[in-house]
């Protein structure tokens, strides 16, 4: 695995810097030599430049890994460059069957349907790309194409997808104010949306704001009385200060989900500061029957054991 990683890398940096003579090398002493055929006719394909070879090329890879998500995206490239709608389409449908959160099969196959003057099911690929990767500029700018082309109606709740969708991505890398705007926009679109409130809590929690997180997961608990996550975040909020009302977000959260580890270390972690030992240990052994090398648990029941129960 190793040496074909390495090998993949190398050609990598080979194609980034246009040499296609190393490429060829690499492809022929490396891949072959390794056995990845599969790999051997994908590097291959994407270097011809006969458009028949490179669609006999991607599928020698598919059939050697059925499941070779970027060979049937790149067939599908191929197919429609070549003027076959149909068969473009296929292959879209069975990347997004491998990896349904894959934003750019989405996009590609809302191209060609856009090709095929298929416009509203072009809109709502192009759609489901950008609430997948919000950040996507082919998607939006095809859409955009698309809108100044074709008078359509968009999606009614687009714009409250996009915008939590941008708000998550935002959370994930780490802009919170960022994504609390637009969480707000979301919300103007529907007032309801319980996961735009549950982000904007994390977000405010991660920015040490501790009441209005407070009120976002309260506000998402209202809205969504199955929301574990925002119970236990909830409960995280006020651990030091208020335990008691802490132990029941995190008994709220596992009557919920009864698999959620964290919230049963929560529960123990309350008890133990409460004097709740025996209960404690009953906690962090639901944990062992469903995780029982989990580490912290069985630590803080070991502590518990020798410091508390002796």
């Amino acid at each position: 695995m190793k040496e074909k990683n390495k090998a993949i890398n190398k050609i990598c940096n080979s194609l980034n810097a246009n040499d296609y003579d190393s490429v060829r090398k690499i492809i022929e002493n490396d891949l072959k030599r390794l056995g990845c055929m599969d790999e051997y006719y994908f590097y291959s394909a994407l270097i011809s430049e006969n458009l028949e070879k490179k669609k006999e090329l991607y599928t020698k890879a598919i059939e050697k890994n059925p499941q070779f998500l970027d060979a049937y995206i790149n067939r599908g490239l191929v197919n429609n460059e070549l003027q076959d709608f149909e068969s473009s389409i296929k292959d879209y449908d069975k990347a997004i069957e491998i990896d349904s959160k894959c934003a750019l099969a989405y996009n590609n196959r809302g191209y060609t349907k856009y090709k095929q003057q298929d416009f509203k099911g072009a809109l709502a690929d192009y759609n489901k790309a950008i609430i997948l990767n919000p950040k996507f500029k082919m998607a939006i700018d095809n859409k955009a194409k698309l809108l100044l082309e074709v008078c359509l109606e968009d999606d009614k709740d687009f714009s409250e997808k996009y915008y939590l969708s941008l708000g998550i991505a935002d959370v994930n890398s780490g802009s919170f104010k960022e994504a609390i705007d637009n969480f707000d926009e979301a919300l103007k679109f529907n007032q309801n949306l319980d996961l735009a409130y549950f982000y904007k809590g994390i977000a405010y929690h991660s920015l040490n704001q501790i009441e209005r997180a407070y009120e976002n997961y309260t506000k998402a608990i209202d809205l969504n009385k199955k929301m574990a996550d925002a119970y236990f975040n909830r409960g995280q909020l006020i651990f030091d200060t208020n335990p008691k009302k802490a132990l029941d977000d995190f008994v709220s959260a596992v009557a919920i989900d009864n698999k959620f580890i964290d919230a049963y270390y929560s529960i123990a972690a309350v008890q133990k500061k409460l004097g709740q030992y025996k209960e404690a240990v009953q906690n962090l052994d639901k944990i062992l029957e469903l995780e029982p090398n989990a580490v912290n648990a069985k630590a803080l029941k070991k502590l518990i054991l020798t410091k508390y129960l002796k």
